[in-house]
C-alpha cells in the first residue's frame, strides 16, 4: 500500500521518541528506533489496530479528540499538532478576504523604518511580499527576477548567494530547516505538492529537509551568504509574526561598523520599500 502523508508523519514522529522520554521501560528487542505502535496507541487511548490503520492509510478521517490524543502521545508541539489535524483532513476555516490582502501599511512602514538592515515580509509559502532597499541588495534585486524566484525558499536553496553554504541547510537550527518546518506546520502536503516538487527537484538539500517531517514556526538564527558586495558571511536575523496568518517579517543585522552595514545604508538611500508587480 502506498505511503500516505499522514502515515509518514506519524512514523517519523514516533521514531524520534525513545521509551525513556515517556518514562517507559525499554523492554525487549526493538527492530526500529522509537516507540512501538502499541505504546503510542495506549497513551492516546485508542486500540493498537486503529493506530496501525492510521499509519497504513487504511483509516478514514479520525475525530478531533483522537488526533489530540495522538498528538499528546507523540508530544507534538502546537504547530505539529495543527499540522496533524490538517493532514488528517480536518482543515481550518478558509481565510477571510481581509487575510488575503497584500502587505498592510503598518508593515510597509516598519520595513521603511529598518533602513540600515535588510528586512522583508513573506507570505505563508515564503513568497516575498515586500522588502526594503538593503534587502534588495542582499537578495540580488528580486523585483527584476521572475515571480517564482521572488521567494525566500529560492533565496536559501537555489540562489547562489545562499545555496552554496551548507550551514543554511543543516537539519537542526538552520534557516532552511526552519522554513521547511514552517511549510509543514501551516499546510497539508496536497496543498503544497507543486511547490514541494519544484524545490525538491531544484535542491537536494530541500528534499532532504522535507523528508525529516519537522513542523514548527520560523525563529531567529543566522543567514550564511556569499555575496560579492558584502564583507561578512554571516548575518544574524530575527523573525516577527504579523497579525495576518502565515505572514512574517525577517530582519537581518550586519555587524556594527562593518563595510556590510555601510553598503546597506548606501543602498537604502536610493529608494524606499518595494512591492513586487503582479505576474
Amino acid at each position: 500500500m502506498p505511503e500516505t502523508p499522514l502515515g509518514a508523519f506519524l512514523r517519523a514522529r514516533r521514531a524520534r521518541l525513545a521509551p525513556s522520554d515517556l518514562g517507559l521501560a525499554a523492554t525487549g528487542r526493538r527492530r526500529t528506533p522509537g516507540l512501538r505502535r502499541e505504546e503510542v496507541a495506549a497513551r492516546a487511548g485508542i486500540s493498537p489496530d486503529y493506530y496501525a490503520r492510521l499509519e497504513q492509510g487504511r483509516q478514514r478521517v479520525p475525530t478531533g479528540p483522537v488526533l489530540d490524543g495522538i498528538a499528546d502521545a507523540l508530544r507534538l508541539a502546537d504547530a505539529e499538532r495543527a499540522y496533524l489535524h490538517r493532514l488528517a483532513g480536518r482543515r481550518p476555516a478558509p481565510e477571510r478576504p481581509e487575510e488575503r490582502r497584500g502587505v498592510s501599511a503598518s508593515t510597509l512602514a516598519l520595513l521603511d523604518t529598518l533602513d540600515a538592515a535588510p528586512a522583508f515580509a513573506t507570505g505563508p509559502t515564503f513568497d516575498l511580499l515586500a522588502w526594503n532597499r538593503p534587502a534588495a541588495l542582499l537578495m540580488a534585486e528580486p523585483a527584476r527576477r521572475p515571480p517564482h524566484e521572488r521567494n525566500l525558499l529560492w533565496q536559501v536553496f537555489c540562489c547562489p548567494y545562499g545555496s552554496r553554504t551548507a550551514d543554511n541547510h543543516a537539519p537542526e537550527r538552520s534557516i532552511g530547516a526552519d522554513l521547511v518546518a514552517s511549510l509543514r506546520a501551516h499546510h497539508a502536503d496536497r496543498n503544497l505538492a507543486d511547490l514541494v516538487d519544484r524545490f525538491s527537484a531544484a535542491s537536494p538539500a530541500f528534499a532532504a529537509l522535507w523528508s525529516h517531517h519537522r513542523a514548527g514556526p520560523p525563529g531567529p538564527g543566522r543567514l550564511h551568504v556569499r555575496h560579492p558586495a558584502l564583507d561578512t558571511d554571516v548575518l544574524e536575523y530575527t523573525v516577527l509574526a504579523l497579525p495576518e496568518p502565515g505572514r512574517h517579517v525577517f530582519a537581518c543585522l550586519a555587524p556594527p561598523g562593518s563595510r556590510t552595514r555601510r553598503a546597506f545604508a548606501a543602498f537604502a538611500a536610493e529608494r524606499r520599500v518595494e512591492v513586487p508587480v503582479s505576474g
